[in-house]
This record gives structure tokens, sequence and C-alpha cells, in this order.
């Protein structure tokens, strides 16, 4: 999280899925930022491992391809001065040989090089592989850190980290008892949108709301991340998690945990990580009869004839949670968590209502409903806008909302150049071995225990239906928003 500038192990990253989606579209592309930033470790070195049968040379002109389809401008030596540093194993990940050969080409680079150098397996693949990869990096000891020297090896994994809290304490249990958890990263790339991060900076570094953040001043919470997207491309693995899984377990309970926490007194990982983990502990577990009317579960019409997804699916593409925190900072609020897919807006927001000042300085009849609102928008702007009551410009006494704005986009020229993709930040903190931005075992497993709480709650309800390009399902909750003016 910036605490770091340079790193000096030599580092071996091995990329495991290195023809999959992510690797395609946001890893391979990060990685040649930091290489081109030169803020990688001089002796760095990418071993590719896919069950595609390509060679090194192939698996170079794959890379090649995908950098250049993303259209930024990369001189002809950078490209061919980062291709260089890349090799390619093919291999299953349930498959013993493959690792052997993984290691022996590891050991092959070590000595080419004169030392042990540090190992930073990233798995970018489907959950269902986890188990198996596991398995066998275990068989051929690659989980071990060098003997001597100041080497070492991490570990990172990709959300969703299971699909309920039974199997994510499973996957943990048995990475546990591989690496120590100052050795695992789990991700969740939304902690580093810089967006985000200023949710902390914002709340306190300002003197002016943190004595003010809680139930006495705080109305209700609203947490959104709408979607125009639909599952077109997506329907055997999306419908076997369904949007709460996918979204909710961890991008909405992550923006939760820092609106609502406590001041971590210091800006470290295991304070940050501590706080969040609080807020996911707090989550009060809805009843059936509270799941009644405090949770909706909704899909787009058309899903159930996406390839691949089972006719009759009750998988969700949508969901509105009114959940509380049982914390006495936050007894009694609302927070409404709200994801859908194939909405008529892609949008990220997090939006505090303060309640109405108890006595209003304004005309007599004149209706009392100034609120102090504070908004985060994450994407597609990056913004922090926060409405204040004035006096309107005539020869009457009215009060009328103002915004104050501060926009990313009003960022000078040279300092946008400074901004990072959040698979850059992830990828270099991973390096530093700076925890902030990734998520514990503790926070996993306290949301892991809030989502399959909702899970086992609607697992027989059929979703209610929305058209593509709307605002999702009508439900009474909705409603009960609109009908606060938190919408407004």
């Amino acid at each position: 999280m910036g605490q770091c500038v340079t790193i000096k192990n030599a580092t071996a990253f091995i990329l495991l899925g290195a023809t999959g989606d992510l690797a395609q579209k946001k890893l391979l592309p990060a990685l040649i930022d930091l290489f081109e930033k030169g803020v990688l470790p001089k002796r760095f070195y990418i071993l590719a491992f896919s069950r595609s049968s390509l060679d090194t040379a192939g698996y170079r002109e794959f890379v090649r391809k995908h950098i250049e389809a993303k259209g930024k401008q990369y001189t002809q030596k950078s490209i061919e001065d980062f291709l260089s540093i890349i090799e390619y194993t093919q291999g299953n990940f349930d498959e013993p040989a493959a690792f052997e050969r993984t290691k022996k080409i590891l050991e092959a680079y070590d000595e080419r090089i004169g030392t042990c150098s540090s190992k930073l397996f990233y798995l970018a693949v489907p959950p269902q592989f986890y188990d198996a990869i596991f398995e066998q990096l275990a068989n051929v000891k690659l989980e071990q850190p060098c003997m001597v020297g100041d080497g070492w090896t991490r570990i990172l994994v990709e959300k969703p980290f299971g699909s309920n809290l039974e199997n994510a304490q499973h996957l943990d249990e048995k990475l546990s008892k591989l690496f120590h958890e100052e050795q695992i990263y789990r991700i969740d790339h939304y902690l580093a949108k810089s967006a985000l991060q200023n949710i902390i900076a914002f709340r306190f570094s300002n003197v002016l709301f943190e004595d003010k953040w809680n139930n006495e001043n705080i109305e209700s919470v609203y947490i959104t991340l709408y979607e125009t997207i639909d599952v077109t491309t997506r329907g055997a693995f999306f419908d076997k998690v369904g949007a709460l899984r996918d979204m909710g377990q961890n991008h909405i309970l992550q923006m939760l945990t820092l609106i609502a926490m406590d001041h971590p007194e210091k800006l470290e990982a295991s304070n940050l990580r501590q706080k969040r983990a609080e807020i996911l502990e707090a989550l009060r577990i809805p009843t059936h009869r509270e799941s009644l009317t405090d949770i909706v579960k909704g899909q787009y019409e058309g899903y159930q004839y996406v390839k691949d997804v089972e006719k009759g699916s009750k998988t969700e593409t949508y969901f509105l949670v009114k959940a509380f925190l049982d914390t006495p900072r936050w007894q009694g609020v609302p927070f409404y968590l709200e994801h859908g897919k194939s909405l008529s807006k892609s949008e990220t927001a997090i939006t505090v209502r303060f309640r109405s000042a108890k006595n209003c300085v304004c005309n007599e009849g004149e209706k009392h409903n100034h609120q102090n609102i504070v908004r985060f928008t994450i994407s597609p702007e990056q913004k922090i806008s926060v409405q204040f009551w004035v006096r309107k410009q005539g020869l009457k006494y009215e009060l009328q909302p103002r915004e104050l704005l501060f926009d990313r986009t009003t960022t000078p020229p040279e300092d946008r150049k400074l901004i990072s993709d959040p698979y850059e930040e992830v990828l270099f903190d991973a390096l530093c071995g700076d925890q902030t931005l990734f998520v514990s075992n503790k926070e996993q497993h306290a949301a892991w225990k809030y989502i399959t709480a909702i899970l086992e709650l609607w697992e027989d309800v059929v979703p209610l239906s929305y058209a593509s390009g709307s605002f999702g399902p009508e439900s009474k909750l909705k409603k009960e928003i609109e009908e606060s003016l938190l919408l407004q």
C-alpha cells in the first residue's frame, strides 16, 4: 500500500493458468507496466504454466498479441526485453510430472543466476483447481522457501476462495499446512482501487466527519455495484457461482468494511485487516422471517437461455440485502447491499446518508428533510461528493442543496501518470510482502459465514425476474429505499 520502494530479492513469478482470461486481460498488462516502470526486481523471471499446448516461443507470441491488443504504446525494445524473461511449461494441474518439471526449471534458473530466488505463485485458475494445485506443490516441496539467505515463498489466490464457509475452511486448512498466514495473499483487487483506499484517507485524516460517523448521525448506507454486462460468455462458471458468491462475498463486503471500520490507529496491514475483520464478524445473520423482507433474489430475463446454464436454474444475477452490524457505532443503521448484472448502467458507489439536523434553521412551514449526503463513486469515475445545504439567492430565506466535489478527472496531468491499475498494486505489494490489500483468513471466514447463511435461506427461492437494461426486479425493499429518498 505504497510503503515499499524497491525489491532487492531475485524473484521467480510462477503464473498458473497463464493462458486464461485473467492472465490475458489483467496480469500480463500489469506485469509489463511494472517492468517498464522499472520497479520489478533486477533479476525477475516469469514461468508461465498452463494446460495449452505451447512452447516458450509460442507463449511469447501469445503474450505479444495480448499486449498489443491493449492499445498501449510500448517501445519494441520494452516488449522484447519483457518477453525475454518469460519461459513456458505445459501441464495439467493434477499432473505430478508437470510439477516435477516446474521444479527443475526453477532450479535451473537459480543455477543460472547463482542464488536461490524468491518464489511467488499466482493461481489465476478457477477455485475447483486449488485443491489439486496445493497437493502438487506440496508433493514436490515447491512451497518451501530458500534454506539460506532472505528468500521467501508466497502464494496468491483469486476470489472466490471457496464456495461456502465449509469449503473455504477446508481450502484454508489445506493451504495452512503448506504456508504460514504471512505467506498467503488472498486477492480482492477491489481493495487496490485508489477510490476505495481514499475512503480511509477521507474518514481518518479529516476531523470533520469521523466523530459524526456513527448511528447518532448516519441514517443509512447504500453500497451498489451495477453492471450492464450479462453472463453470455460465462454461463458454465456463473451458473455454479451466482452473483452473491461472485461479487457479494468479496467486493461488496470489502466496501462495507472500509466504510464502517473503526480507526485502525496505524497504516499497517495487521491493524487494517483486524479492523476489517471486526466489521465482518459483526454482521447480523438474518433469520428466516427477516429474509422474507430484507433479502431480494433476482434473475434477468433470458438468463436461462444462456449457453451452459442449467434449465430451470435458480441462480441469481441480482441481489439486494438489508444488512445490520451489531456494534455500538452502527446499531440500528441499515446497510443496503445491491448488485446486479444486465442492468441499466455500470456504476459502483457508496452513499452515506446523514440524519436531518434536529433543529432546522429554516422558514416556518418549510419541509425539513435537509440531510447531508457523502457519496464515494468508485467507477466509472473516481470521485467523492458531499451534499451541503446553503441559503438560496434572493430576498426570501430558503435552503438549497449544493455539492462539494473531489473529482479524479481534475487531477493534474503530471499526477495522472502516477495512477496505477489495481492489479499493478496487488502484484507489487505481494512482491514487497505488504498484505494490507489482501484478505486475511479471519475476514474470509466471517464473510463466508454471513454469505453462506443467505445462500441457505434462499436455496429454494425462485428469483424475481427483471428485464435486461432495467434497474432490477421490483420489490418492497427497493421501494423502501426509494421512498426514503436514498437514491436522490
